[in-house]
């Protein structure tokens, strides 16, 4: 199984990944101690599922109880406003009967005083004009005024998230200025109307956990000094939060390194305001992929951030990513990532050279003259120390890198001959190399130029150098010991050892080296070839050295499969394409050549190189 774990509390599993070798069976005793380790892990899961039961039953009877006691407190609430709400119609009422018996009273003494006074009056006394004035314009301003209000809510349903935190706006029409408003079941602050409409921004008084899905009861008291109040009511629907679950990655794509080491970021929104969310990760050819305990919590907007981390076991491949919204079960679409295997480490493959090869030892403990080293084949980074100075220098590109070297005692004390030094480089993710070199130390010249001798001062030796031939070249060419490469130096002094070695670069080929004498010229040359019938063993790229002397150089060549594929043992690959080269292990062989090159049906003694290192399995990585 692949297991990854989500950080800050995120942890994530992985399976259907490459299978394992099959391990070796176990002894009884083994399979004993895993049956008990099985048993022991499947009691702690089951003691863990009980007690994970238990307490999701108690949470949910508290938070029924909760419930229960909120709509209890609700509905006394309810009670007691209807219970004011009615006293005060009935106070209103009470008032407006007894101004309706005062009127009616009026009314009748009224009438009977204007009977008993026209019974009085002359009876030719003409009758009143029309637009004589009403005398019972009194009664018109006793009329009583009634308050015609209107209540409107914004928004049809709110969540409880929002109504708890950020409140839904109601607004009440048909006032006047100077209405009171109050509020009962949702709290506002109270309002004096300033015009004909007001706003108000009401709020639940609570924890948004304690608000259930459905309506919630609102009433809005409006007060006008001399008239009865009125209480206007309304339902405020109240839904759950919206939870959408969307994550991104910060990349999708990342190396098996960084991913243990910084592992992967993500953010989320749309989840459940202060809830838990929970991650899972397979590889996208697995089936199935389970949960792990460890959460990230959303913050109070459904937002989330975190970083997944890898497991020491995560291998190279593309997996897919959901999250899921605990409270609700909702899975955000599956994210993609694809990790890749981390970028292989060149081994070292350097070699040096030494410029002047003789200097005096005044020159040499002289810090402004010295001698040039020459580094070839490192690589940016490369830390690079030399045993003379002690100091260790960083390579800031690849190629060659140059080093100052000098004697930092008295020059007295060198005497004439050679100063071995060495340069170690070291590069991270591989071994560090060590490479030997010579500086020479020879006498002072003499102002003629003599050196003591009675003859002329000899120039110094011209440095040695290195050639390849051809520097690439087909498989069918390289396995035919009349073709092959041919590695040659010149330059060395007559007569000594000449050290080849060619090295295979990643394929199962055994490595080839051999040491020859220089000629009469300080000449000499091998010629390398594949010794396999199967030559599309010999695909690749090699590395070829020589040393003469204090000299030691590299070049390479690369062997390719040829517009056949690279050949074949008879004519059948056996199945393979030119893609998929088989690699069964083959041995390379060698002509000394040396002054022999210049020989016309001279003798050639072919050279088996012997084994250096033994080639791995392809199942070996």
């Amino acid at each position: 199984m692949k297991k990854l774990i989500l950080a800050p509390a995120v942890a994530l599993a992985f399976t259907g990944l490459v299978a394992a070798p099959v391990a070796a069976a176990e002894t009884p005793s083994t399979q004993s101690a895993s049956a008990k380790a099985e048993a022991k892990a499947e009691q702690d899961k089951k003691d863990k599922e009980a007690a994970d039961k238990l307490a999701k039953e108690e949470a949910a009877q508290k938070k029924a109880d909760e419930e229960k006691a909120a709509a209890e407190k609700e509905a006394k609430e309810k009670a007691e406003q209807e219970k004011k709400d009615a006293a005060e119609k009935k106070a209103a009422d009470k008032k407006a009967a007894a101004k309706k018996a005062a009127d009616d009273k009026k009314k009748a003494d009224d009438k009977a005083d204007k009977k008993s006074g026209d019974d009085a009056k002359d009876a030719k006394k003409p009758a009143p004009k029309d637009d004589e004035p009403k005398k019972n314009d009194s009664d018109d301003k006793d009329d009583v005024e009634e308050i015609n209000a209107q209540l409107k809510v914004a928004a049809s349903s709110v969540s409880a998230e929002d109504l708890a935190t950020k409140g839904v706006k109601v607004t009440v029409t048909g006032l006047e200025k100077g209405d009171k408003l109050s509020t009962s079941g949702l709290s506002a602050p109270a309002t004096t109307a300033s015009g004909s409409t007001a706003t108000l921004n009401v709020k639940y008084n609570g924890d948004a956990e304690d608000l259930t899905e459905g309506s919630k009861a609102l009433t809005v008291k409006v007060q006008r000094e001399g008239v009865s109040a009125e209480s206007l009511q309304t339902q405020v629907k109240v839904t759950k939060a919206d939870v959408d679950p969307k994550v991104s990655l910060s990349t999708n794509e990342i190396s098996v390194e960084d991913f243990k080491k910084d592992g992967l970021k993500f953010t989320g929104e749309g989840f459940s305001p202060n809830g838990t969310v929970s991650v899972q990760g397979e590889a996208v050819s697995a089936q199935s992929a389970a949960p792990q305990a460890d959460k990230a919590t959303a913050d109070e907007d459904g937002n989330v951030s975190g970083v997944v981390t890898a497991p020491e076991s995560i291998e190279a491949g593309k997996y897919s990513l959901t999250f899921i919204d605990d409270e609700t079960g909702k899975k955000s679409a599956p994210v993609e990532v694809t990790v890749t295997e981390d970028d292989a480490v060149e081994a070292i493959d350097a070699s040096l050279k030494v410029d002047p090869k003789e200097i005096t030892a005044a020159d040499l403990a002289n810090k402004d003259k010295g001698v040039t080293v020459t580094v070839t084949g490192v690589k940016k980074g490369d830390k690079i120390t030399d045993s003379l100075t002690g100091d260790t220098e960083t390579a800031e590109a690849d190629g060659d890198y140059k080093l100052h070297l000098y004697y930092q005692g008295n020059p007295d004390s060198l005497e004439e001959g050679k100063v071995p030094f060495t340069v170690t480089i070291d590069r991270e993710g591989t071994e560090s190399e060590t490479l030997n070199g010579n500086i020479t130390v020879v006498a002072e010249d003499k102002e003629d130029g003599d050196d003591g001798d009675g003859g002329d001062t000899p120039e110094a030796p011209a440095e040695a150098s290195f050639t390849v031939s051809p520097k690439t070249l087909e498989a069918a060419d390289f396995a035919n010991d009349k073709k092959g490469v041919t590695l040659a130096v010149e330059d060395c002094e007559p007569g000594a050892d000449v050290h080849f070695e060619v090295t295979p670069k990643g394929i199962q080929v055994t490595a080839y080296e051999n040491t020859v004498q220089a000629d009469d010229e300080g000449k000499a040359s091998v010629n390398v070839f594949g010794t396999s019938d199967n030559v599309s063993a010999y695909v690749g790229d090699y590395t070829a050295s020589a040393t003469c002397g204090d000299d030691s150089m590299k070049e390479s060549f690369t062997v390719t499969a040829g517009a056949d594929g690279g050949g074949s043992d008879g004519g059948d690959n056996g199945g393979n394409d030119g893609s998929q080269l088989p690699r069964t292990g083959a041995d390379l062989g060698g002509l000394a050549s040396g002054a022999m090159l210049l020989l016309v049906g001279g003798a050639a003694i072919a050279m088996t190189g012997r084994r250096k290192k033994v080639g791995q399995s392809p199942t070996d990585f």
